[in-house]
């Protein structure tokens, strides 16, 4: 538990500006410490000095953090990236040593004289030192967050499976769906033999054909009309209209990506008195997928069987494995439920 939340103090982005300036007075103690009196008192010249030598190396390492580790470290362009921190690096000492001789000159008040040593040598290291750290601590908690993500994301997928396979294959769900075709095998007999088959092809999608982590756009739309005519065939007063515009052949995305949306409209839409309106659409452009879900909210709400993965976990997916390529609008205004997902699948 105290690692956890160790681990959040350190991730959070509430706190970095704070760990920035933590980083900043450890890394120039001696000096803070100096203007209040506690270590070697300097001259105003000095301090002046100082100060500018701040500004040149949080210059460079911010440069460093966000310019040269995303566009050459992180895309594994090694030797640019140590080139460009080197050829910083000489910039900043020659700044910095330029600075010195304007103000100091090649010697101090005692007599003595500023060596290579002094000039190149020892600014190189101190340098070289600051930066590093600060280069180590980045790409650290660079890593950390990244094996957060990646645990986060395969808890999530986990927890999507066995919800669809709690709630689907359960010995409840799947009496209730062969009472349904007993029912029907009584009354209406030929939709009786094609509720078995759509229930077969649903259990070997969610069985099977899920166990990717991503699956062709065109098998989840099959399971999507499976899905919607075996509840076609239970219930006669839904009318539900999907639309698919667009080739799906080589678009790619998590499996039971669209469902929720679907299930939470079938769920929520029903009426008991009226035919129910839903209206599923799918959009698929050279780069984007948009897919709407709309229903109508009956005045007189059903009793809902709770089920499915929910809409939470839903966007909680959407948030770990698409982060920045999608966009979901959830909008109700009392007559009509409406849900709008923008999303840029993988193209193969």
């Amino acid at each position: 538990m105290q690692q956890n939340k160790l681990l959040e103090l350190i991730l959070n982005n509430r706190y970095r500006i704070w760990w920035h300036v933590l980083f900043w007075i450890v890394m120039y103690l001696d000096d803070f410490l100096s203007l209040f009196g506690l270590t070697s008192s300097y001259d105003s010249e000095y301090i002046k000095l100082v100060g500018i030598g701040i500004i040149l190396d949080m210059i460079m390492v911010y440069v460093n953090f966000y310019v040269l580790i995303p566009k050459f470290f992180l895309k594994g362009k090694y030797l640019e990236y140590a080139l460009l921190t080197l050829l910083t690096l000489i910039i900043n000492i020659g700044l910095v040593s330029f600075d010195e001789y304007a103000n100091i000159g090649m010697e101090f008040e005692d007599g003595t004289h500023l060596t290579f040593l002094d000039i190149v040598i020892l600014p190189f290291v101190l340098t070289m030192t600051l930066l590093g750290t600060a280069v180590a601590i980045k790409l650290f908690k660079g890593y950390v967050a990244d094996q957060r993500y990646i645990t986060d994301l395969k808890s999530a997928n986990l927890e999507t499976e066995l919800a669809y396979l709690k709630d689907q294959i359960n010995p409840h769900s799947l009496f209730n769906a062969l009472n349904n075709i007993y029912v029907q095998s009584q009354v209406r007999p030929a939709e009786a033999s094609e509720s078995i088959l759509l229930l077969s092809e649903l259990l070997r999608y969610q069985l099977y054909d899920c166990a990717k982590e991503k699956v062709y756009l065109k098998d989840e739309i099959n399971y999507l009309n499976t899905y919607l005519k075996l509840d076609a065939l239970r219930k006669n007063k839904a009318k539900i209209e999907f639309k698919v515009n667009g080739a799906p052949n080589r678009h790619m995305v998590a499996p039971f990506l669209f469902i929720p949306f679907i299930e939470n409209a079938v769920k929520h839409g029903m009426s008991s008195d009226n035919e129910s309106q839903i209206l599923i659409q799918l959009d698929i452009l050279d780069k984007d997928i948009h897919f709407l879900v709309e229903n109508a909210i009956p005045k007189v709400k059903n009793k809902v069987v709770e089920g499915g993965i929910g809409l939470k976990n839903v966007k909680r997916r959407l948030e770990l494995l698409y982060p920045d390529r999608h966009n979901l609008n959830i909008s109700d205004n009392g007559e009509t439920y409406q849900i709008k997902l923008v999303l840029q699948p993988i193209i193969t």
